[in-house]
């Protein structure tokens, strides 16, 4: 008596992702309606917005549509996913929040005195890449921390449910993050000053 071949999860996704490449729509649609709402989820609970996170949702959904002969999966395309998310949607926050303190150079520099206005921005705009260097300093999974930290402002132990780590895993993430950070900065220039625009200016 003959039996269908049980095929492993990793090979179900890979024959998945062989129908999406061919554009077999019927396939692709499944594939939407199956993990839309999961990823949706996910991007609201980093970003906090309906919208930014339907977008970045959409985007992954689109990339893997017009590039899915060039995807890499090892896992599970679940794992993939929800990888592709969360990236998504730290670089979404991070660039946000960039914005923002760009939009605060800005206007900072326009209350100087006129003779001043360029000195002043040439000086936010340093703060600014600095702190921003500081940052794609740090390791992986210490970068995610400290911007689901400072950027998602989500708890600690938040963060640890969020990334299946330990409360004290995420204190030891963050504390090492800020020495890196500080020594970082201290390098470029008056580091309160970077540091009361990381601590205080990101976290709104």
């Amino acid at each position: 008596m003959s039996s269908e071949p049980i095929l492993s999860p990793l090979n179900e996704d890979l024959i998945l992702i062989s129908a999406i490449s061919k554009k077999d729509k019927k396939v692709f649609e499944a594939f939407y309606k199956k993990y839309y709402k999961q990823l949706f989820s996910t991007a609201y609970q980093y970003v906090g917005q309906s919208e930014a996170a339907e977008e970045i949702v959409h985007d992954l959904f689109i990339t893997i549509w017009n590039k899915a002969d060039q995807l890499n999966i090892q896992h599970s395309m679940k794992s993939y996913l929800f990888r592709a998310i969360v990236n998504s949607s730290l670089n979404f926050i991070k660039k946000e929040k960039m914005n923002a303190m760009k939009q605060l150079a800005w206007q900072n520099s326009h209350e100087e005195p006129l003779t001043a206005d360029g000195e002043a921005a040439e000086k936010e705009e340093t703060l600014l890449k600095n702190l921003e260097e500081a940052l794609v300093l740090l390791p992986e999974k210490c970068k995610q921390v400290m911007y689901l930290s400072r950027f998602g402002k989500l708890k600690q132990q938040e963060i640890a449910d969020q990334m299946g780590i330990s409360l004290k895993t995420v204190k030891n993430h963050l504390t090492y993050g800020f020495q890196r950070l500080r020594n970082h900065l201290e390098k470029h220039g008056p580091v309160v000053i970077l540091l009361i625009l990381f601590l205080k200016i990101i976290i709104r």
